[in-house]
């Protein structure tokens, strides 16, 4: 079946390659940083591999993307374009009506892996002691496998672990992954869900009392919901 439209306006032309599914979620991660292929997929993790790599290659041929490989390892890498970078303003857009007008999040939307994930490019590491930070965020309510996480942060790297990365905990977060979406969306703030103890940090007291202004939030995160919404 053909994804073209039949029409040469440009909304038309540009909905042939950018709404098709999740095109918009791979340019996302691409405009937050990632290039390797696994890179991408852990920023959309539903996607298989096949239809990732299709859904890059069709970008490519848009010229949208370009590849090349990393040098000394080998890899391919890719990389928005001139075209492909003028959309960053575009999924700013899409990302800002999305939180003042989309629906609630569901419980299906909750994965703590995407969560953590996302959160990992949004520590303030310059705000962090010197030297190498560990944090592990318990998810309360998630899947056993699912369940717990360490980010190790040494400025300005941020790593995301699924196991234990070998060094000791400077603090754990404990959470239900609900309580941590809607804090990272900005719709609750960090101090409500502190103080009634539907988020608790553990740790010496001063990362405690620091540890929350090392989270940045979603960039979307101070657009306010829409009435009613």
């Amino acid at each position: 079946m053909s994804s073209q439209f039949g029409q040469f306006c440009p909304i038309a032309l540009a909905s042939e390659v950018l709404t098709q599914k999740w095109m918009l979620l791979v340019l996302r991660e691409m405009n937050a940083g990632a290039t390797r292929f696994n890179e991408i997929r852990r920023g959309v993790p539903r996607i298989s591999a096949t239809l990732l790599k299709n859904r890059l290659l069709h970008l490519e041929s848009a010229g949208i993307v370009t590849r090349r490989p990393s040098r000394p390892k080998g890899y391919e890498e890719y990389f928005l374009t001139e075209a492909g970078t003028e959309l960053k303003p575009i999924l700013s857009a899409i990302g800002t009506w999305g939180q003042r007008w989309a629906r609630e999040i569901d419980d299906e939307d909750l994965d703590p892996a995407w969560l953590v994930w996302a959160m990992h490019r949004r520590i303030d590491t310059a705000a962090m002691p010197d030297g190498r930070t560990v944090l592990a965020i318990y998810f309360t309510d998630a899947p056993s496998h699912h369940r717990l996480f360490w980010l190790v942060c040494d400025h300005p790297r941020v790593d995301v672990c699924v196991k234990p990365p070998g060094f000791d905990e400077d603090l754990r977060i404990e959470v239900d992954v609900r309580t941590m979406a809607e804090i990272w969306r900005g719709i609750h703030p960090i101090g409500h869900a502190l103080a009634s103890g539907a988020l608790t940090i553990e740790g010496t007291p001063t990362l405690v009392e620091r540890a929350p202004s090392w989270l940045m939030l979603s960039v979307f995160a101070e657009t306010k919901r829409a009435a009613g919404k």
